[in-house]
């Protein structure tokens, strides 16, 4: 099961490419954030009484997810995004960063889930998805891949 997992993660990677799940990655952490910070009860124009239902609250995550992948690109943020092409990176960067980003979007989505729900999953899934540690190892560990995996090419400048 686990080396699906990986050959299917490696795919993705190959068929995204470095600088999309970089971008993917991105929307995913703004998108999450966004949506926990929403103060539902506080925003009149909504109408709300309270937060809305947890599946409601995930299709919001995952629709801005959506949004911030076809508007990153074309914001401030595209000249910090850009590598040396979809040649430049090593099949593994690319394995490591789909893996890191199929986990944090799963790991995110459960965060949405009522107990009820996650204590319904398998052991294993707990283990790497539920609990404070998990959210937190999900959250840091695909920013420090974002930071360190970069491609052969690509130069940081500080002067621009």
């Amino acid at each position: 099961m686990i080396l699906v997992f990986l050959a299917v993660a490696l795919v993705y990677g190959l068929a995204m490419g470095r600088n999309r799940l970089v971008i993917v990655m991105i929307g995913v952490y703004f998108s999450f954030f966004i949506t926990r910070a929403i103060p539902w009860k506080e925003l009149p124009l909504l109408g709300l009484k309270e937060a809305p239902e947890n599946t409601v609250q995930v299709f919001i995550f995952l629709a801005l997810s959506l949004g911030f992948y076809f508007l990153i690109p074309h914001s401030s943020l595209r000249g910090a995004l850009k590598s040396g092409g979809r040649g430049a990176n090593s099949w593994w960067q690319v394995l490591i960063l789909s893996v890191l980003q199929i986990g944090l979007i799963l790991a995110m989505i459960v965060a949405f889930l009522p107990t009820k729900v996650t204590a319904s999953l398998s052991p294993l899934a707990q283990t790497i998805f539920v609990g404070s540690l998990a959210q937190f190892l999900w959250i840091l560990l695909p920013f420090l891949a974002i930071m360190f995996l970069r491609s052969r090419h690509q130069q940081y400048s500080y002067d621009e």
